[in-house]
């Protein structure tokens, strides 16, 4: 199996160069990945304006290398290539070499990324692209062994002495294409429920019916995807649709691609049973991941997701946060193996020899480690369960909570050894759009979960990046060793602008909640200023350095800068009185929704955020009345009773169930799917200034609950629809209906 070749890697390789060599041009980079290349005998530099300019003084190529700390193929190329004399020397005579942290500057990885694309149909990491020295693409591809990047480079610098107009007039076309591309215009669409129920339809034809997700190999999570699904099924009551997403839960949590062992999960795997991983292990992953199993088990109750979840965040806490509260970007897939050699999956696998000396009782090899293929030889295994705990303790006729007791005492002791050995390289750059996906994952999960420890993790991050990274240039992108560096992308001003709503929607006190909604609310507005008009899509970056703006609306492993923006606007005109920003969203919107149809899968997140926009919000906490009204549903699924929690800010009222005249409009819950049986608080009796008559009315917290009763050859999942209109003492708000979709207890696996 490919995860274990052997390479050198990350700062290791740094510093056992270091002796005999002068540092390259990127000395003093805020970049572990660009550090790591440091002493290569390439003469890197990074990208900015000594290196562009050189290459046009001098005529050369540009040769630009794209990757990231935790790649391993990154790490393979530098060993082979990179660390080669000889392939250094031809570099540093012919071409002008620029490193480039795809992480720091996705701008830039989103130019060369979609170079390759077009130049090649595909792409990845380590990205090589070869440009004139004015900038224009000649060549790109991906990892070559060293033989073959040599000849590559031989050649290219023949053809470009031979011949540099040919190959001006050839880069100057292909740049115009991928200018193009990355602009991402189409005319606009009309987003409906229909449309959107095609297209689910459409998604769930390209499912993996054995093993869960999205495809067949490589197996991606696609949180984004399964986001929208979640949300579709919660908004419709799709069983269906709702079990699509458990099946990609209940595939990874099973697989290799889930640490057993530590928590968390690895970045994707590469056979469809989700149980061979490439070992990274991102922040954006844990953060994402983590969203899914709290709304699921939010959902289900299935404890499994529930345990899953408070081990990944075990995880982020312990081994990927600074004292300072920022959470790191990465763990790297290599690490040295007891030999000294550096290989990938060395942490995660386990040589056979040492899984023989624990497994006296045969649990580790019956329920943990796989069978390896007949005819096969594996030296390392990689642990996965073969299946759910519920199953193996139905098989075992065992209790559960005995079953997953006895699991864990076993994942202990490999944890506990596990210790003992290298960890991987993490690399300790804070991103800003990146910690705001783990802040605001955290915040749901600290309030569903009730774990204080999740909500005062998120909070604390947050005031790290309030405090440390925002400057009064505005808010940079990433710290690393002890200083910010990068001004932020539309990502990172959206994705935290969002994090922040998220505090406000759990916080513990409504003097705390409204700080967050203020910081919100003004990176919101910092995004108009900074990334052009809603109209025509937001661009990626503030400045274009020289290049021709990016406007990406496609999701990658995270939601796209844009349709973050357009869920931060919705959810700021859920909560504030904010015509302005409502106004931009549907502008946006429109700007978004061209060729929505071609690629769903890739602008999944965008349809999430626009039917909140036009629908309404989904989840068990809503706002009505510009903020003035939030609700919240709890459902206890072992009595049944569904209980709406109202609270109702200082100042304002919603008229009681039963007004006291005939003309105001009555709070009602009413139930749909099932029998239910109300029972409404007692109001408060008062008369205010527009109005001398006495009026029933409810102020402050109130709660409505419901006893639910499943209705007899009833197949529609159940439905609470609050109704409510909030008054002040000055004015009247228009009536607003909030619904909540009520999951059956059969639903829990």
């Amino acid at each position: 199996m490919k995860w274990f070749i052997f390479c050198v890697f990350g700062m290791l390789a740094t510093f056992a160069n270091a002796a005999g060599r002068e540092a390259n041009h990127l000395q003093g980079a805020a970049s572990p990945y660009l550090l790591q290349h440091l002493y290569n005998p390439v003469d890197w530099y990074p990208w900015g304006p000594e290196a562009l300019n050189k290459a046009k003084t001098e005529g050369k190529l540009i040769f630009v290398s794209v990757g990231y700390s935790a790649c391993h193929w990154c790490h393979v190329m530098e060993q082979e290539s990179f660390e080669n004399e000889q392939i250094a020397a031809a570099l540093n005579e012919s071409f002008v070499s620029i490193k480039v942290d795809r992480e720091s500057d996705p701008d830039l990885d989103a130019r060369f990324l979609m170079t390759t694309k077009v130049m090649t149909g595909g792409g990845g990491w380590p990205n090589s692209v070869f440009l004139t020295p004015e900038g224009g693409p000649v060549l790109a591809g991906g990892y070559v062994p060293a033989a073959e990047f040599l000849s590559v480079i031989t050649q290219i610098h023949h053809d470009w002495v031979r011949d540099p107009v040919s190959i001006r007039l050839k880069a100057n076309q292909v740049s115009k294409v991928i200018s193009a591309q990355l602009q991402q215009k189409a005319e606009a669409l009309e987003v409906s429920q229909d449309m959107v129920q095609g297209i689910v339809d459409t998604l769930l034809d390209d499912m993996d019916p054995f093993n869960g997700g999205y495809g067949i190999v490589p197996k991606f999570p696609r949180e984004p995807l399964f986001l929208f699904l979640l949300d579709h099924a919660e908004r419709t009551g799709d069983v269906e649709v709702l079990g699509v997403v458990t099946d990609m839960l209940d595939g990874m949590i099973q697989g290799g691609v889930h640490d057993h062992v530590g928590g968390g999960f690895h970045r994707y795997a590469v056979d469809p049973e989700w149980n061979e991983p490439h070992f990274e292990k991102m922040l954006y992953t844990q953060a994402l991941m983590g969203r899914l199993l709290v709304r699921a088990w939010e959902i289900t109750g299935t404890p499994e997701y529930r345990r899953a979840a408070e081990r990944l965040f075990d995880y982020v806490l312990r081994d990927l946060r600074d004292a300072n509260g920022g959470f790191f970007a990465s763990q790297n897939a290599d690490s040295k193996s007891s030999t000294g050699e550096s290989i990938e999956g060395a942490f995660y696998t386990w040589p056979t020899a040492v899984l023989d000396r624990l497994d006296r009782s045969g649990a580790l090899r019956r329920d943990l480690v796989l069978p390896t293929p007949k005819g096969q030889v594996s030296p390392r295994e990689i642990l996965a369960l073969r299946a759910s705990v519920m199953e193996m303790a139905q098989e075992n006729g065992r209790p559960v909570g005995e079953t997953q007791a006895a699991l864990d005492r076993l994942l202990q002791q490999l944890f506990d050894l596990r210790q003992t050995r290298p960890a991987p390289f993490v690399d300790r750059k804070i991103i800003v759009s990146w910690n705001a996906a783990m802040i605001e994952t955290l915040a749901h999960a600290g309030h569903h979960f009730e774990r204080l420890d999740y909500t005062e993790a998120a909070a604390k991050a947050a005031r790290f990046i309030l405090a440390e990274m925002q400057m009064p240039s505005g808010l940079n992108r990433v710290w690393y060793n002890q200083r910010p560096s990068e001004p932020a992308r539309l990502a990172d001003y959206a994705g935290f602008g969002r994090a922040l709503i998220a505090l406000h929607d759990y916080a513990p006190s409504p003097d705390i909640a409204g700080d967050w909604l203020d910081h919100a609310q003004a990176f919101a507005n910092e995004i108009g200023k900074r990334f052009g008009s809603a109209k025509d899509g937001f661009r990626m970056s503030q400045e274009t350095l020289g290049q021709h703006a990016i406007v990406l609306i496609e999701d990658a492993d995270l939601p796209s800068g844009n349709a973050l923006a357009l869920d931060l606007f919705t959810q700021l005109a859920l909560r504030t009185e904010a015509p302005g920003l409502q106004q931009d969203a549907y502008a946006l919107a429109s700007a978004l929704s061209g060729g929505v149809l071609h690629s769903p899968e890739k602008r999944s997140y965008f349809l999430k955020a626009v039917q909140d926009l036009k629908v309404g919000a989904t989840g068990p906490v809503r706002f009505a009345a510009n903020g003035a009204v939030r609700g919240e549903l709890n459902h206890d699924k072992t009595t049944n009773i569904a209980t709406v929690q109202i609270s109702i800010a200082q100042g304002w009222h919603i008229n009681a169930d039963q007004p006291l005249q005939r003309h105001l409009i009555p709070t009602q819950v009413s139930v749909s799917g099932a029998k239910g049986a109300l029972e409404y608080p007692s109001p408060h009796i008062k008369t205010l200034a527009f109005n001398d008559a006495p009026l029933a009315l409810y102020e402050g917290n109130i709660a409505i609950s419901a006893q639910l009763t499943p209705s007899p050859g009833n197949t529609i999942v159940p439905r609470i629809t609050l109704v409510l209109q909030a008054c002040s003492e000055e004015i009247c708000l228009q009536p607003e209906e909030l619904i909540f979709t009520i999951w059956p207890t059969a639903m829990q696996k």
